[in-house]
């Protein structure tokens, strides 16, 4: 198998899993990110943490962010909770995904996240990732006009509208330019880049795997579990390059499976409220945070001894090349 590009993006934001208060927050999951940094700096991993407002309001965690921010294989990017980021415009809109809102609301909540980084880090972000994944051409226009150059908002073969979310169940799964009004269609000529967090299925031939998933779950076959059954079975398997829902050992399989079907990248992606444990699902005590390092360490040592190479979002677009211009990416059928 030939080398890959490696990213590694980490939500980078408050410790209150499930909460749409305003304010308020608590960030004591920021303590944590040094211990996760050596983590990183063990396999040579450049990390991309993605900053929301919240960390940003604390003395203590804007020092941590800061340090991290001065390393040169760090790259320090933007998130965006919309309800807790002002302006706010009235209730409702706020616990909404970004895709919901307006370009000027959109625009106005970005202008806030990216001066907080410039006053409290000295950084000018040109990486985003909008909240709960909601990417939409109001969230593109608004990016574009903040001066932002990739977004990592995709979810490849996930369906977020059950919560007022894009559904992403025939987006590329490789990087690809577009247009921001139009952000789930490869645009060559495209002014901004998406780099898609690595979802795929363990069998390989990952765009036909999700449209036998579509079709099934739309099928009357569905009151059945059908999908449920082939999962459990390994022939619709998929599974997200995430060590919050994967083992270390599904992840080293979903790696391989991406490489041989010809990509030439992958993204690991987690949020770094999952350190703490109790604050999130994922992570419920110290035992199963022990679990969820082990499987970030095996699969970052994966990477490392099969002669991949890591990268941070905003390096990925000069390493990867032509290969952002591929137009059988559109749709999510490339390289199968």
């Amino acid at each position: 198998m030939s080398g890959v590009t490696v990213a590694v993006s980490i939500d980078t934001e408050e410790d209150d899993w499930g909460s749409y208060a305003f304010e308020g927050e608590r960030t004591n999951n920021i303590a944590h990110l040094p211990e996760l940094q050596d983590l990183f700096d063990r396999w040579g991993a450049r990390p991309t943490y993605l900053v929301n407002r919240a960390p940003l309001m604390s003395a203590e965690s804007t020092a941590v962010l800061g340090a991290l921010s001065q390393r040169d294989d760090v790259e320090i990017g933007a998130h965006c909770h919309p309800w807790n980021t002002p302006p706010f415009t009235g209730e409702g809109s706020e616990r909404s995904m970004m895709c919901s809102l307006t370009h000027d609301e959109n625009r106005a909540k970005l202008a806030e996240v990216v001066g907080r980084l410039r006053s409290e880090l000295g950084v000018t972000p040109r990486t985003f990732r909008a909240g709960r994944w909601g990417l939409g051409p109001t969230v593109g226009t608004a990016l574009l006009a903040e001066g932002f150059e990739i977004d990592c908002s995709v979810s490849p073969f996930v369906d977020w509208s059950d919560i007022g979310g894009p559904d992403f169940t025939r987006a590329p799964h490789l990087p690809y330019r577009f247009r921001p009004d139009r952000p789930l269609l490869p645009d060559p000529g495209g002014e901004l880049i998406q780099i898609p967090t690595t979802v795929g299925f363990m069998g390989g031939a990952h765009s036909l795997a999700a449209r036998a998933r579509v079709f099934l779950r739309r099928s009357a076959l569905r009151p059945l579990r059908v999908i449920g059954l082939l999962d459990r079975m390994g022939l619709l398997a998929r599974r997200w390059l995430s060590p919050e829902t994967s083992s270390g050992a599904t992840m080293v399989r979903l790696v391989d499976s991406m490489v041989v079907s010809g990509a030439p990248f992958v993204q690991v992606t987690f949020h770094s409220c999952t350190l703490l444990p109790g604050a999130t699902p994922f992570v419920r005590d110290a035992e199963d945070r022990r679990r969820f390092l082990k499987a970030l360490d095996t699969v970052l040592a994966h990477c490392h001894r099969s002669g991949h190479g890591f990268a941070t979002l905003g390096e990925c677009p000069s390493l990867l090349g032509g290969g952002l211009d591929v137009r059988s990416s559109a749709r999510g059928d490339a390289a199968d």
